[in-house]
C-alpha cells in the first residue's frame, strides 16, 4: 500500500493540498509502525553457494548497493535461489530482477498483467471490413489494439511496431484518407474521452506517431477492457515480420504483456 501511495504522485505530489496532506500522514502512520527502529544491521546477498553482497547500514539513508550478475554467469551457479539475510537491528529493502532478450525469430503471446490483442482491418466505404492479415497496396488499414487489465495500471507505456510495409497517416494532411483519420480519432473513446471517462476510466493522455511504431502513454488505466485504434496505409509489396505490440508500467516493467509476432503480406 506504502508503495502504491508514493508511486500515485505525478511530479512528486498528488492531486491537491487535501490529498498531498492525507497520503503524508498516512506515510507517517507507515513509518512510526514499521520504521521505528533505527537500522543497524549487516545485509547478505547470495545466489545459491555464492555470496554477492556483504553491506553493513548505519542510521537513516536512501543509498543503496547494487549488485549485476551477467547471464552468463548465472549457469555456473548450482541452484538459482536468491538468499537474502539480516543480521541487526532494522528493515532491509530489497529488489531482484531479471533482465533479458529472448533469442527467438518469432515470440508468442504474454500476459504479466496487460492481456493485448492486435487486429488489422481494411477501411471502406466509412465501415470496416473483418480483420485480416492480406491487403492490397493503396489499402487504408485500422489498427485495433485491445488491452484488458485484472487491476488499474500506472504510468503505462505502449510500444506498437508498425509492418515495414505500411505508412501511418496523420489527419492534418487535407487528403480524403486523413478525414478516415480524423473520424478514427472521433469515434475512438480513448483518443478524445470526456472528463467523465478519464476520471472513472483513466486515457492514453499522450500519443506519439513514428515512421516505424506508434507510441502510447496513460497516467492511469482502470481495471477492465481498454482499446485503441490508429490508421496506416499499405503502401510497399511483400511480406512482413511484425514485431509483439508491448505494454509495461514504466516504473515495474516486470508488470508488462505483448502480443506474438505476426506475418502480413501486401499484394500489388
Amino acid at each position: 500500500m506504502a508503495r502504491w501511495l508514493v508511486g500515485a504522485r505525478k511530479n512528486g505530489r498528488w492531486g491537491n493540498t487535501q490529498e498531498n496532506a492525507v497520503a503524508m500522514k498516512a506515510l507517517v502512520d507507515y513509518y512510526r509502525k514499521y520504521e521505528s527502529v533505527t537500522p543497524d544491521f549487516t545485509a547478505t546477498v547470495a545466489l545459491g553457494t555464492k555470496q554477492l553482497v556483504r553491506e553493513t547500514f548505519k542510521g537513516r539513508t536512501t543509498t543503496s548497493v547494487v549488485k549485476n550478475v551477467p547471464m552468463a554467469q548465472l549457469p555456473r551457479v548450482s541452484t538459482s535461489e536468491i538468499a537474502i539475510h539480516r543480521e541487526g537491528a532494522g528493515t532491509a529493502f530489497y529488489n531482484a530482477r531479471l533482465t533479458y532478450a529472448p533469442d527467438a525469430v518469432t515470440l508468442t503471446a504474454r500476459a504479466n498483467g496487460f492481456h493485448i490483442e492486435r487486429r488489422y482491418a481494411v477501411v471502406a466505404d466509412g465501415g470496416e471490413k473483418r480483420p485480416s492479415t492480406s491487403f492490397a497496396a493503396g489499402d487504408l488499414i485500422r489498427v485495433t489494439l485491445s488491452f484488458d487489465l485484472p487491476k488499474e495500471r500506472r504510468y503505462v507505456a505502449v510500444t506498437d511496431p508498425i509492418p515495414a510495409g505500411f505508412e501511418p497517416l496523420e489527419s492534418w494532411f487535407a487528403t480524403t484518407a486523413a478525414d478516415v483519420v480524423r473520424a478514427n480519432d472521433q469515434q475512438d473513446g480513448s483518443s478524445q474521452p470526456g472528463w467523465d471517462q478519464i476520471w472513472r476510466r483513466g486515457t492514453f493522455d499522450h500519443v506519439e506517431r513514428h515512421d516505424d511504431r506508434v507510441e502510447l502513454f496513460a497516467t492511469r488505466l482502470a481495471e477492465g477492457h481498454h482499446e485503441f485504434s490508429y490508421i496506416v496505409r499499405a503502401t510497399t509489396a511483400g511480406t512482413f515480420v511484425v514485431a509483439p505490440t508491448r505494454a509495461e508500467e514504466m516504473y515495474a516493467p516486470e508488470i508488462s504483456g505483448r502480443t506474438s509476432t505476426e506475418t502480413v503480406e501486401v499484394m500489388r
